[in-house]
């Protein structure tokens, strides 16, 4: 059984190996360090991928409800990484002039095209990380 186990993982791994490799782009060095470096200031951080993966159904959230779905972030970060996620256009923001005023925030097509990237990472952690996982 524990063999069994151990084949289908290195199977896996070498799947998922292969898979990268046929995915791989020939870029000099420092374009691969722009790029890296553009993608950590859209994405990077310990609070924006978790923002953006809690809008990844496309319905328009209150603040509240982010923050309640993000646990442990303060006031100061979800605001700041709001903002930081609009500007990259990210994420959208929708103010209604209503009273009491409502603000609600969208992940854009531009978000949404993160999210198979982000389900790709939960896959390689499941693959190569599972050891070191919590449950």
């Amino acid at each position: 059984m524990k063999k069994d186990k151990e084949a289908k993982k290195k199977k896996k791994e070498k799947s998922a190996a292969v898979s990268v490799q046929e995915t791989a782009i020939t870029v000099s060095p420092e374009t691969e360090d722009a790029i890296l470096e553009t993608l950590l200031k859209h994405i990077g951080g310990k609070w924006k991928i978790r923002i953006i993966w809690a809008l990844q159904d496309s319905q328009s959230k209150r603040y509240s409800s982010l923050k309640n779905e993000v646990s442990s972030i303060t006031d100061m970060m979800l605001s700041q990484s709001l903002k930081e996620l609009m500007n990259s256009g990210i994420v959208e923001r929708h103010q209604y002039q209503e009273i009491p005023p409502r603000v609600e925030y969208q992940i854009t097509q531009k978000g949404l095209a993160l999210i198979p990237i982000f389900k790709d990472c939960i896959s390689w952690v499941e693959t190569f990380d599972s050891g070191n996982q919590t449950k």
